[in-house]
């Protein structure tokens, strides 16, 4: 059973406590020793004692861990203190903050990240409302540090130091903030967010934005009434209703210059050119070089980027009527063991070769390729899967049989040679991994929102993540970590925050120092929270 053990007490001439500790203590029972075979432990310190009952069973104390609690022993049960307690007579100078641990590694290294790079320059000049801006704050630091968890962003919020910087926000309403998507999903705040983005990359990048891919990648929801949906196949074994994400990425640093979301069955000129219109006319950025999926490539874009014209692109040809996929490949099939046509590109050998082409009426160059690695080893396992299926099929089908699985033609309007050619294409895995990335670490998916506006925002809080975690992961390259391991390992660094509005931050050991050294920042001892508020807050 537990009770109160208390020491030192001392009161004044009224009666009034005036100094003395206290600890809760229970006895245990010791199979061999002790005093009647127990023995009392200290279960928790109390800190000072500032009432306590005349039996000495319940009492108020200034808890180091808790705060002002109240403790009664009989029922061994904690309850809260208001300013009014008559046991208090008076006396609100009981009431400092509480001293709780909180996480700090991980927080406060990513709001340095933010300040450091000048995203919070950004954040303050798209959302120049403080409390826009806390809640935006939230919600970065919940999708980037989560790490896949589950956890809620007000729980995360709760258990982080960064509590202490934007606590201006009401924690429980960021577990539906309905009003935080909303403000998100607004046309003028994803302009506000670019324009600030493209003007900063452009200090430091003057060609920021000049030469992009664009892509698309469906988004499976069920979202009732959402104009986006359409009925789609693209990408997928089977037909779902999805919207698409349309993403436009800079080819120098990688990273998203622009986004849109359509109706997941629209896949085709008027697309493109509405994304390359938008960004020239409202972000100055004139798109010189598109990548396009295969799922693009139609008559209307052969028309619109053939030979001659001032913007470059290059498509995978889709293997359908109208194109000459196969018929590429019989012109070319006396040419694909001959050595001169061989490179190495990623360990891998290809055959290569290009050819002008009349297509639709417009001269474009048609670079015919195979992977000679993934069509042999494709080429194996099909024979060794199917023996009976290969021994029926004719020499003409077998000889398509070991090029099949490494053939494919890319159209462009560039004249390259084919190995400078497809490390251009190349370049569009770059976007497809900026996806990746916001699916798989960031929460893209599901898209858990039930209206045009939330919709529209939670993408506009992924990509801004996404860019986010794109910068530190570029930061990261040299050191061989990944951003998930540096702010998993950093949580470890623990913090409280004392009375006088100060966070005294525990000693670090060397791995979290060598963490923070290759984001190029050092740990504090101690910070006060008004001044770091200022620095994240811009204010």
């Amino acid at each position: 059973m537990a009770f109160i053990r208390v020491q030192k007490l001392v009161r004044d001439t009224d009666g009034n406590i005036t100094s003395g500790s206290a600890a809760i203590k229970e006895s245990r029972y010791v199979k061999d020793g002790g005093k009647f075979h127990s023995r009392q432990i200290v279960r928790e310190r109390l800190g000072k004692v500032v009432w306590l009952s005349h039996d000495g069973k319940s009492g108020i104390f200034l808890s180091p861990q808790r705060g002002l609690v109240s403790y009664d022993s009989v029922s061994d049960s904690f309850d809260e203190v208001g300013r009014d307690d008559k046991r208090l007579s008076g006396n609100v100078e009981v009431f400092p903050e509480t001293e709780v641990h909180t996480v700090f590694g991980d927080a406060y290294l990513l709001m340095n990240f933010l300040v450091k790079t000048g995203m919070a320059d950004i954040l303050k000049e798209t959302f120049p409302e403080e409390s826009d801006r806390q809640r935006v704050l939230c919600h970065i630091l919940h999708g980037i540090l989560r790490d896949g968890s589950r956890i809620g962003c007000d729980c995360f919020m709760e258990k982080s130091f960064a509590s202490y910087i934007l606590g201006d926000i009401p924690f429980a309403s960021l577990r539906c903030d309905t009003a935080y998507f909303t403000m998100m999903g607004r046309d003028h705040t994803r302009m506000a967010f670019f324009k600030a983005f493209v003007e900063r990359m452009r200090k430091t990048h003057p060609g920021f934005g000049r030469c992009c891919y664009v892509d698309s990648t469906p988004l499976p929801n069920d979202i009732d009434n959402n104009p986006f949906n359409a009925l789609c196949s693209h990408g997928v074994e089977s037909t779902s209703i999805q919207t698409r994400l349309v993403l436009v990425l800079d080819e120098e640093t990688g990273l998203p210059v622009w986004y849109d979301i359509i109706p997941g069955n629209v896949l085709d000129i008027s697309t493109i050119m509405t994304v390359v219109n938008d960004v020239a006319v409202s972000l100055d950025i004139t798109i010189n070089s598109l990548v396009l999926d295969a799922g693009y490539i139609s008559k209307e874009v052969i028309h619109a980027f053939h030979n001659g014209t001032e913007k470059t692109f290059i498509g995978r040809m889709p293997a359908r009527k109208g194109f000459p996929f196969k018929t590429l490949y019989h012109e070319f099939r006396p040419s694909l063991d001959k050595g001169k046509y061989r490179f190495v590109r990623g360990g891998h050998v290809y055959f290569g070769k290009r050819k002008e082409i009349v297509l639709f009426g417009e001269k474009v160059y048609a670079y015919v390729y195979v992977d000679k690695h993934n069509a042999l080893q494709r080429e194996r396992n099909f024979m060794l899967d199917h023996p009976d299926e290969y021994d029926a099929m004719k020499d003409k089908e077998k000889d398509w049989l070991s090029v099949r699985f490494g053939y494919f033609v890319l159209l462009s309007n560039k004249k390259l040679t084919p190995a400078e050619l497809l490390t251009d294409y190349f370049g569009r895995t770059d976007i497809e991994g900026v996806i990746k990335t916001s699916k798989e670490y960031l929460g893209l998916l599901p898209l858990s929102k039930w209206t045009v506006d939330t919709v529209r925002g939670k993408i506009l809080s992924d990509i801004l993540n996404t860019i986010i975690f794109l910068n530190m992961r570029k930061t990261l390259d040299d050191s061989g970590l990944s951003v998930s391991e540096i702010t998993g390992r950093t949580q470890s660094l623990m913090c409280f925050r004392n009375k006088h509005g100060e966070i005294l931050v525990e000693t670090p050991n060397k791995k979290v120092k060598a963490y923070y050294k290759l984001l190029g920042e050092t740990i504090p001892a101690s910070l006060k929270i008004s001044d770091f508020r200022k620095k994240v807050l811009m204010s």
